[in-house]
Parts: C-alpha cells; structure tokens; sequence
C-alpha cells in the first residue's frame, strides 16, 4: 500500500507579467479590486479604481517596476521558484512534495489543482491532503485572508477536493525569527568591515489602515510587534534604543499604522544617526516594496537629509533558512512541538505593546446605514428640484398653446412683459424669466419650511418629519403627472418646495451621527448626493420627456397626462420607494433626551427666524452662503438660455451640461473634500471653492464654443464641491447639539432664499446688459463672501 501523499504549496503574492503599462495595470486592476485588499464600499472603489487609480498610477508603477526587471522577470519570481527548488531537495526521498503558486502570476493556484485533478482523473497516486503555506510572515486580512479566498475559489470549481489545511502565520517561528537576526547580524559585520558604522536599525513592516487593527480586530499589528521585539531582542550589534519599529507603503489618505518609516528615517537623522539599516519581515523575498521603495526611494529621501540607508535583503533562497523552514514544516505535518517563540508568555510583557488608536473616529455601522437613507432622501429632493431645468422652454411653449388662459399663466407672463416691455412675445429672455419663475416658487418655498421642518424636527425627532415631508414630495410628483393644467403643476411645484424642506432636517441627522473629526465626510456625502440629484434630474427630464404618454396612452389626456408625465411618474415610484425604505430603515437620530423646544421660543415669521443667533461663526457662514449661492444659482437658472442662444443647443444638450457639472461634483466631493477637508481645514476648503468659482465664471461670460463653456464649468463644479459641503460643515460645527436643527435649517433656508434671488437677478441682468453679464458680475460678487470667510473665528472643537 503506498504512503499518502502530502503536498505543500507555498504561495506568493506575485508580480506583473513584466513591466510594460499594458501589464502592470492588468495586475493592478486584480490586485487592487480584490476587496480583502480594498476593503471600503465595493461601488465606490470601482468608481475611485477606474477613474483614478487605473488610469494614471500603472505608468507610474510600470516605471518602478522596470527598475527591479532582470533578466525577463523580477525577484520576487525567481527567490519563490530557488527556494521552493531548495525546499524539494530537503524532501527528497519522502512522501512530501513541494509546489509555489502566485495569486497573481503564473503558475496559480487553479493550475496545480487542475494537474492534480488530470492525474487523479488518471489514476495516478495524488496528495491526499494538502498543506497551504502563504509566505506572509505576519497574518493579515489583505494578504493571508485573502491567498485563502483564492484557495477557496479553486476548489469551489472542483468535484473531489484533497484533505487541506493553511498555515496561516509564521512570525514567531524559530526558523523566520533566528533567519532574520542572521540575515540582520551577518549584514551589520559585513558593512562594519567595509567601514559603514551602522548608527541605527529600522525594522518596516508593511503598512495597513489603522482602522483594520482597532475596529476590525485584524491580528497584524500584534504579530509585527511581536516579531520586532523577538528580533530587537537577539540583536547585539546595537543598543536597544538604537531599534526602531516602523511601517511602509501607504496607500490613500486613510490613517495606516504608525510611524511611517520614512518620517522616522528624516526624525532619526536629524537626532544624529545618519547611517541607518532598514529589514523588512513582512516579506520573505525581495520584491519593489523592499528593493526599490526602500532601496532607492527612501535613500533618496535619506540623503536630501544628510543620511543614508543600507537596505538589509530578505532572507530570499538562502541555504539555512530553507533547511529551518524545511524543518519548520516537517514539526507541523508530525504534529510534533513547533519550535516557536513567544513573547506574549508574561502579562508584563504583553503590556509592553501599545495598542494602535485612531486620531479620527470612524463612522459607525449604524451611521453608514444612516447615510444610506439621508443620501436617497436627499437625491430625490434634488431631483425634483433640477428635473425642471431643461424643459422650461417646451413647458412654456405647451401650457400657453394648451392652457393659454390660465391665470397663473397669464400672471407670469403679463409680469414678464412688464419687465422686458417685450409686447407678449415669446423669446430667450422672457424664458429665461418664465424658468426663474417657477424655479423661485419652489425655492421660496423651501425658504419657509427649511428652518421650520428643522425646528420642529428638534423637538419630535428627525423620523417623523422625514416621513411625512418625503410622502408630501411623492403626492407632488404625482400631482404634476396629471398636470394637464397650468394651476395645478403650480400647485405640485407648491407642494413640492414644501416639502423639499426637508433639506434642513435631513442634514441634521448627519450632524447627529458624526463629531467635528468625521462631520465633513457626512457632509460630503449630503454633498455627493446632492451632486448627483444634478445628474439624474435634468437627465431624467431631458431623456423621459422624449417619452409622450399622450402618444401612447392618448385616453389618459383627460386625466390631465401631458408630455411631461413621464419624469413626473419616475420621480414619483423614487419617492415612493423612499417612503417606504424610511418606515422599514430609519431609526431615530436624535434621542428624546436631547430633544429641545426652541421653536416655541421662534416665530414662524421667515424674517424673525433669521435673527442672528447666538453662536459665534455661525452668521458670518450663514451670510456667506446666502451670497455665494446667489451667485452660483443666477448661473444654474441661466446657463440653458445662454447656452441655447449662443450655441443652439436642445434640451438634451442642456441636460449633458448638467450630468458633467454632477459628475465632476460628485468626483471632487467623494475623493477629495471626504478625504482632505478635516485635514485642511473647513474653512480654507471653502475660500479655495470659491476662488474657484471665479475663473469658471468669466470663462461662461465669455464662451462663444463648447470647449470654453465646459472648461467654464469645470471650474464652477469643483468650487462648489468644495465650499458647498464645507460650509455646511461649519455651521454644524459652530452649534450645540441642540440646535442642529434649527441651526443648520436657518442655513438651508438661506440656500433657498438665494435661489429666489439669484435667478431673478440674473435674468434681469441677463435682459439688460446681454449674456455675458451675469457671469461677470456674479464672479465680482463672490469676493464679499471670500473676504467675509477669512474672518472666521477657530471651531471649538468641543462642540
């Protein structure tokens, strides 16, 4: 009877094909999609990863890893295969065979177990069990978990699946740990002989987000520390100060495991120690990270500072670690004692390791799940707002040809007249007015209920107000459906601002579910939300206009259909949906405890509710926002018209106009203010938009091509990506729990005032003096509200 078979496979991570663009971004679009890797939203990583890793960081890598080709293949390569070629020799004449794969080169794990299962299928004698052995030292989600996932997909595809088991760390083994201290002792001798001192030793482990250690309990860092101080310990060439623990290779701007070893390398040579070693156990062969990151990258960084780094290699095909680590296995396939250190035997020694703390807490689950909720609500109150926007020059051509002695109607048009002495007749200008003016019916609106939903969700809490005002927007939508009639989309529109009032309560439940660290994140992702209520609804009312009920259902005409139903009905199953997804979903934000009465204390007069109120920065941001906005919303309500008169653009056109400023918005806020605007600081974040928002506008005000109009929005989207969210921000920030509420509905208010303003403005300036001139003005008139925000007073951060 034969012995059974074992088979151990060692497995690395792998490198590109070879280092032309084509390849490395073929490796990096696997590497870096694999969500044990990325562990943030899966939608948003695909956007971020296509948009703006893929597209731009392979050229910049596929040169890195052209420093470290030889020979038509990489290190990492060619240790794997040595080492395993030595590993066999240690097995010979046993019933062990050894085997490498690569997660992400060739061979992969599926090639072996496709062999395997050839000569099973054969009748071959095959490993009746196999024995996984992932060349990580250290255990982590990113690289064993997810070498496991990879395992687990191979066999996923098989019939009969080998007996199997993974060794899933090694860090404290006796033959990594005497290997390193070997390789560490034999290199300090041999730069001593050669007449380099080496002053200090840096041990850099790979880095990885904090957030995997403190929240999601990932094993790494205590494994890193734990091989650290066994190697620091056994090492005797050099004090023990003189050995320092760090982490490399950040990726992205979450907080990763401290400190970085390159502002350690620049800190310990400015103390006097110019000659420093580094080791890198978090890898067993040589690859980019240890060759090039550190060999050359961090030596270059080390001599702008006066130092120098001698890079210690990995312990790679060396003879005596193969014949440890050949050892190392044997003890585990017999079951004998393992000859592994540990450290952590005393309770005294376990104190000794400092647990990593994150500087900025992180959102919650429950937050996370919040934002779900607030980011549709929000959407949705967007979209109703914007899906208007490219159809106001077919509305009013439809309801004066259809319903052409309505009084709304005639009241609007009679007033239009009376400004532009036009004699009744229908052009740019009087549209122009015509689209202010049911744009200011719906933004007035909101002014009045913004800060009373706010208030009044201060008292009875943020669910019931969301509730009834997003069931208040679904009857809105559905009165337009059956809007054959002039009055009564007046009176959806009427509804409509209402309850789009909403906005103030909505972006109080962010405040409730963040702190001043994360509180510009929430509001970016109000801000995101609302970018994205840009795109969909005028792409909504361009694209579903085209789509004529009265056409198809030419009976529902009585009903009061029209061409317009078809967005109106969209908007309506959205905001039905919401209802529901609220009752099911939302838990209360704002427990009763906290729940105040200030409103009792407030009129409902829309002027009295903008008293200045009592906190300081508050006013000061407040009136900022209100002018900037009245600058930017006279652009939105004019920029169809303009593009229409110079360009001749349709309705989809102006839509497209609308997707890519949404677009560009919801990139900048989901990328860069999420990420930067805790760190820079809300308040430059918001001046910096606004500068922005300047050369955006003189480029309209002058655009007599696409290409100028769009480079004009370019800018205009990415200031107020930027000022939008962070304002909003500080208002939450400058106010007490309490009065998040009202605060922060004064505040949306304010927006909507500016929306009344701003558009009426704009066209009668647009009438006046041509095209170009609210543009021109309105980038003369944003340097009040920059000078204002630069007397902003310091957010206490108790707030």
């Amino acid at each position: 009877m034969h012995p059974e078979i074992l088979k151990v496979v060692l497995i690395q991570l792998g490198s590109p094909k070879d280092p032309s663009i084509s390849s490395v971004r073929h490796y990096l679009k696997e590497f870096l999609g694999d969500p044990r890797v990325v562990d943030i939203n899966p939608l948003a990583w695909k956007i971020i990863l296509n948009l703006f890793v893929l597209p731009f960081r392979p050229k910049r890598s596929a040169a890195l890893y052209a420093n470290i080709w030889k020979n038509n293949s990489f290190p990492l390569i060619e240790y794997t295969k040595d080492f395993s070629s030595k590993l066999r020799k240690e097995f010979e004449k046993t019933n062990i065979e050894i085997d490498y794969c690569f997660a992400l080169s060739n061979p992969r794990p599926e090639e072996i177990f496709e062999n395997w299962e050839k000569d099973r299928q054969a009748g071959k004698n095959v490993a009746q069990k196999v024995i996984f052995i992932p060349m990580f030292p250290q255990y982590s989600e990113s690289t064993i978990g997810s070498v496991i996932d990879f395992i687990g997909n191979v066999f996923r595809k098989m019939v009969t699946i080998p007996r199997y088991e993974v060794i899933d760390h090694f860090h404290n083994s006796k033959a990594f740990i005497d290997g390193s201290i070997r390789q560490i002792e034999q290199y300090i001798q041999g730069a001593t002989l050669e007449g380099k001192n080496i002053d200090h030793l840096i041990i850099s482990f790979h880095g990885i987000p904090k957030r995997r250690v403190v929240i999601k309990k990932d094993p790494y860092y205590k494994h890193c520390f734990e091989t650290f101080w066994l190697i620091k310990n056994k090492i005797v060439q050099l004090p023990q100060d003189k050995i320092t623990m760090t982490f490399q290779s950040r990726f992205g701007s979450e907080e990763w495991l401290t400190p970085y070893t390159e502002n350690k390398v620049i800190e310990i040579i400015k103390q006097g120690d110019k000659n420093i070693a580094v080791y890198c156990p978090s890898f067993v062969a040589d690859c980019l990270e240890t060759i090039d990151e550190i060999g050359r990258e961090l030596n270059e960084e080390a001599n702008h500072h006066g130092g120098n780094i001698f890079p210690i290699p990995c312990l790679n095909d060396d003879d005596l670690w193969a014949k440890d680590f050949a050892e190392y296995i044997k003890a585990n396939i017999s079951n004998k004692p393992i000859q592994d250190y540990n450290y952590f035997l005393t309770q005294e020694k376990a104190n000794t390791m400092k647990e990593p703390k994150l500087e900025k807490i992180p959102l919650s689950n429950e937050a996370k799940s919040t934002f779900k909720i607030i980011f549709l609500t929000l959407f949705l109150d967007l979209v109703g707002f914007s899906i208007i926007f490219p159809l106001f020059p077919a509305l009013a051509k439809y309801y004066l040809e259809n319903d052409g002695e309505n009084f709304f109607l005639n009241f609007i048009f009679n007033t239009i007249t009376s400004f532009t002495s036009n004699g009744g007749a229908m052009n740019v200008n009087s549209i122009v007015l015509f689209g202010g003016a049911l744009g200011a019916i719906y933004s007035f609106l909101q002014f009045i209920a913004a800060p009373i939903w706010g208030t009044i969700s201060d008292r009875i809490g943020r669910r019931p107000v969301l509730i009834i005002s997003v069931a208040g927007l679904a009857l809105s939508y559905l009165l337009w459906f059956f809007s054959g009639s002039f009055t009564l989309l007046i009176l959806a529109r009427f509804i409509g601002g209402i309850m789009g009032g909403n906005i103030s309560t909505a972006t109080a439940v962010v405040a409730d579910v963040t702190d001043n660290s994360n509180r510009s994140k929430g509001m970016a992702i109000i801000g995101i939300s609302f970018a994205l209520g840009f795109i969909i609804g005028p792409a909504m009312g361009g694209i579903f206009s085209l789509i004529d009920l009265t056409k198809h259902l030419p009976s529902f005409s009585h009903w009061g259909v029209n061409p317009f139903s078809m967005p109106a009905l969209i908007a309506f199953l959205l905001s039905a949906f919401n209802v529901i997804y609220i009752l099911k979903k939302f838990k209360e934000t704002l427990p009763a405890d906290k729940r105040g009465n200030s409103e009792a204390q407030r009129s409902i007069n829309p002027i009295k509710l903008f008293a200045p109120l009592p906190y300081q920065g508050v006013n000061i941001t407040n009136i900022s926002y209100f002018l900037f906005l009245m600058a930017f919303s006279g652009m939105e309500f004019t920029l169809t018209f303009l593009a229409v008169e110079r360009l001749s653009y349709t309705s989809m056109e102006n839509a497209y106009m609308f997707i890519f400023i949404g677009v560009i918005i919801a990139l900048v806020q989901g990328g860069f203010v999420r990420r930067k605007a805790n760190d820079i600081g809300e308040k430059k974040v918001s001046i910096m938009g606004l500068f922005l928002l300047i050369p955006g506008l003189i480029l309209i005000a002058f655009a007599h091509n696409s290409f100028l109009l769009y480079s004009g929005l370019f800018f205009l989207a990415i200031g107020s990506s930027m000022a939008i969210p962070c304002l909003t921000s500080l208002v939450s920030m400058y106010t007490p729990a309490i009065e998040q509420g009202k605060s922060i509905g004064i505040f949306r208010s304010l927006g909507a005032l500016s929306r009344v303003f701003g558009p009426i403005i704009a066209s009668l300036v647009y009438w006046n003096f041509g095209g170009h001139a609210p543009y021109i003005y309105g980038a003369i008139f944003l340097i009040i509200p920059i000078l204002m925000l630069s007397r902003l007073p310091k957010v206490n951060s108790a707030a």
